[in-house]
């Protein structure tokens, strides 16, 4: 298989292997976007549901593999991209199928009928909010700087008109400016993205809150160390596309899947992250001792997730709220501007505010 052809068909196994291992990694109390006490995460049901997903979505992975393969060569590049959208529906369907289960023999046995249902906030977050790795933006920084100093300096000697990879001609104002920019878009919105979850609540687990939250913060900073590493990695990718174009270097055969290393090295190192830590930090290490398991359980939020995907909750101030379902956090789609989205400091040390039902 050419480099072209894999770089085609390399999506459909990525987001294949990804829906696989979404469970993996989410935390027991939270089963394909359904809310079930932590007595409840080791039920007959859903391990069932859990086992008939991986199968199913593992075969779905393998088909559009094969599909994406046996046509790519003999049909148009953009057939094999298109091959996603089935890939993703039919994974979707999965999740939606194993989400329905679940539920029904949760309401039909009443998992949470007779328990105390609790909320938990940390009001030391605006005291002690998690810091953010500013030194991390450094080496994308280097690199945006590295690339417009090497544009600077190509750039008188270049043709008015430069025939980029994709055979097209296009002024070589064009190709020096849209490179930076496409650096510095990545780096914003990266950067500009954490910033946003570094000033949103954390997601606290009622029944051990400083385990939880400690947890949570060690989460937070390894995913923005991952996030900023994969966006300087992407700026190097952006650079190696455009050294070709500069004339830098002339690239042939295998190599021209150079450009595409440092991307596909900071997707797999964030991949690696994620799955390390679990959905919120679950997988960490909380190293909090002496604290007894508090009474009660997280409360019943599943109304408030739409196929328990979506996250629509007016009375919710928050911008971002934690995922449902694998690593990372969901817009709040019902959100109305209105005050902070974190919970009110308090002048002492950390503690919780707690409120039940």
């Amino acid at each position: 298989m050419s480099t072209a052809s894999l770089a085609a068909v390399s999506p459909v196994l990525v987001v294949g292997a990804l829906m696989c291992l979404m469970p993996a990694v989410t935390r027991p109390t939270l089963q394909f976007g359904i809310r079930v006490p932590r007595e409840r995460a080791g039920a007959p049901i859903i391990g069932r549901e859990r086992r008939a997903y991986y199968w199913r979505t593992a075969a779905i992975s393998v088909c559009c593999t094969l599909v994406a393969v046996t046509v790519q060569g003999h049909w148009p590049s953009w057939l094999t991209r298109i091959i996603l959208v089935p890939e993703l529906a039919a994974g979707l369907g999965c999740f939606w199928v194993a989400r329905q289960r679940i539920a029904a023999v949760k309401h039909a046995d009443g998992w949470f009928a007779g328990m105390r249902q609790t909320v938990v906030a940390d009001t030391s977050w605006r005291t002690d909010p998690p810091r953010f790795p500013v030194r991390w933006l450094i080496p994308a920084l280097a690199v945006m700087a590295a690339t417009a100093a090497v544009g600077a300096l190509r750039y008188p000697g270049l043709p008015a008109h430069i025939v980029t990879g994709s055979g097209h001609p296009v002024p070589k104002s064009a190709v020096s400016v849209l490179i930076v920019a496409g650096q510095l878009y990545f780096t914003t919105v990266y950067s500009g993205l954490m910033l946003i979850v570094h000033r949103s609540r954390p997601d606290i687990e009622a029944a051990d809150p400083a385990a939880s939250t400690l947890r949570y913060r060690r989460f937070l900073a390894a995913i923005t160390r991952a996030l900023l590493t994969l966006a300087a990695l992407a700026d190097a990718s952006l650079l190696l596309v455009a050294l070709p174009d500069w004339q830098v270097y002339r690239l042939s055969g295998i190599g021209r899947a150079l450009p595409v290393l440092p991307f596909a090295a900071g997707v797999l190192l964030l991949g690696a992250v994620a799955a390390r830590a679990g959905q919120g930090g679950s997988r960490l290490n909380g190293n909090v001792r002496g604290l007894a398991r508090a009474a009660g359980t997280d409360r019943d939020d599943d109304r408030f997730w739409k196929a328990g995907l979506l996250y629509v909750n007016r009375d919710d101030p928050a911008l971002v709220v934690g995922a449902r379902f694998g690593v990372g956090w969901a817009l709040n789609s019902g959100n109305r501007p209105r005050g902070c989205s974190s919970p009110v400091a308090s002048p002492g040390g950390p503690a919780w505010r707690r409120s039940g039902r």
